[in-house]
């Protein structure tokens, strides 16, 4: 079996097949989705004082179009130029959300700098600034409305983007598979390992990835940068896990009998190390903030260090199927369990969003998060990713035949919040820019650059 390294497939390392990465939105018209990153030119919006409206680009609608953008980040602006061609002035009254999903959406203006109404004068023009901050799959799109004297009507300007997600499948020799908007950034190749990979974790802006061996050996790719490993130190016990913060400037390995290894800015906040364990750790996960984690065994048993909360735990339950992976929710306000069985258990506010065991989904290795925590994605070790909840399928490699696949990672960071704040108002295209962002990581989402 051979593949193309263009349009078809990567090989990982003679064990794991990468299948092409798919850039258009499942469901989606082929021409609605462009490059990931890619955004349109700003349209202007003119108003004339006798109330007619007229575009600074022919052909085109009042449209500010944001191209297609991975959910859970937010880069970049589009803006409309509000001009008083008139001789007289135009009295602007309101500029408001009037429906769709405003959430997906942080919107400015500096036409109102000294409060609401504000006056226009003949030739004087001001900005509308949208920033795309998609918090789930698919299109996205909002009206705003902008009443003023020179027209009777709400006078639209209408917001669309496209959001995507994605994920990566790692093989125990190194190898990378990238689906959907996920991005290939390397991996192992043919180049031998001391010990073999077992899980793969990506950065919070799904720009980069890092292969973890079981000698604790780490692999960097992309905009993962390598702050340490335990390849070269004498264990006593394998690692199993490992977690990042979302700055991405440091991570923490755990070992099976939960003994932790900081690396970078990643602060060391307890281990199990020194506890009899009823069953050996197999994984973790760090909080929002960075400033603690989450230790999970076999048997579900949940310990919890720096700011963790302990939301709940399978411990003290009889199991017949080993809990395998653990995830958590992008509010970090709770967790899910999943064993290997495929059935899944939800802590605070995770939901099992119907993976509840009654399906036989095969031997299950790891699971991965949507953006907006209403769906995920659950792996097995016959390459086949089964979603659940508002997850899309982008592909697998179960038509492979291959039986040796050891994780998955999303690419969309978990959005912490969702809300807006309706179009806020600053007096400076300036002051105007830094309160959009704000806003923008104020609502949990990660910068990206374009």
């Amino acid at each position: 079996m051979s593949y193309s390294r263009g349009g078809g497939a990567r090989g990982l390392a003679g064990a794991l097949v990468c299948a092409s990465v798919v850039t258009a939105a499942v469901g989606l018209p082929s021409n609605a989705v462009a490059q990931a990153g890619a955004s349109a030119a700003p349209i202007p919006l003119a108003i004339t004082a006798d109330g007619a409206t007229a575009h600074a680009i022919k052909s085109n609608t009042r449209q500010l179009d944001f191209g297609s953008r991975r959910a859970g980040t937010y880069f970049g602006d589009e803006s409309a130029t509000i001009v008083n061609t008139g001789s007289q002035s135009v009295t602007i009254n309101r500029i408001a959300f009037h429906g769709g999903d405003a959430a997906d959406f942080v919107v400015g203006t500096t036409c109102f700098p000294h409060g609401r109404p504000s006056t226009l004068a003949p030739h004087a023009k001001c900005v509308i600034k949208a920033i795309f901050t998609p918090h789930a799959y698919g299109v996205r799109t909002a009206t705003i409305g902008i009443s003023d004297s020179a027209s009777s009507t709400v006078q639209p300007l209408t917001l669309r983007g496209i959001a995507t997600e994605g994920y990566y499948i790692a093989g125990p020799r190194g190898g990378v598979a990238h689906f959907g908007d996920a991005v290939f950034h390397g991996d192992r190749g043919k180049r031998a390992l001391n010990k073999p990979t077992i899980s793969l974790t990506a950065t919070s802006s799904g720009a980069g990835y890092w292969l973890l061996a079981s000698d604790g050996g780490i692999f960097s790719y992309g905009n993962a940068h390598f702050y340490g490993s335990t390849g070269s130190l004498r264990l006593n016990r394998p690692v199993v896990g490992m977690a990042t913060d979302r700055a991405n400037n440091g991570y923490w390995l755990v070992a099976s009998d939960g003994g932790i290894f900081t690396f970078g800015h990643a602060g060391f906040h307890g281990s199990t190390g020194g506890m009899h364990l009823n069953r050996p750790i197999i994984g973790m996960a760090a909080t929002r903030s960075g400033n603690g984690y989450w230790l999970v065994a076999s048997d579900g048993g949940i310990f919890t260090f720096g700011d963790a909360k302990f939301y709940g735990s399978v411990g003290a339950t009889s199991r017949s199927h080993p809990i395998v992976g653990m995830a958590t929710t992008p509010s970090g306000h709770g967790y899910w369990l999943v064993a290997r069985n495929g059935r899944v258990f939800a802590f605070g506010d995770a939901r099992v969003h119907g993976a509840d065991g009654s399906r036989d989904i095969g031997v299950v290795v790891g699971m991965a998060p949507t953006a907006d925590g209403r769906g995920f994605w659950l792996l097995n070790t016959q390459a086949h990713v089964i979603p659940f909840g508002d997850a899309r399928f982008f592909g697998d490699l179960h038509r492979s035949g291959l039986a040796t696949v050891v994780g998955i990672a999303a690419t969309a960071p978990g959005v912490g919040s969702k809300g807006s704040a309706g179009v806020v108002d600053a007096p400076t295209a300036a002051a105007l820019n830094a309160r959009l962002s704000a806003l923008a990581a104020r609502f949990g989402l990660r910068s990206r650059p374009a």
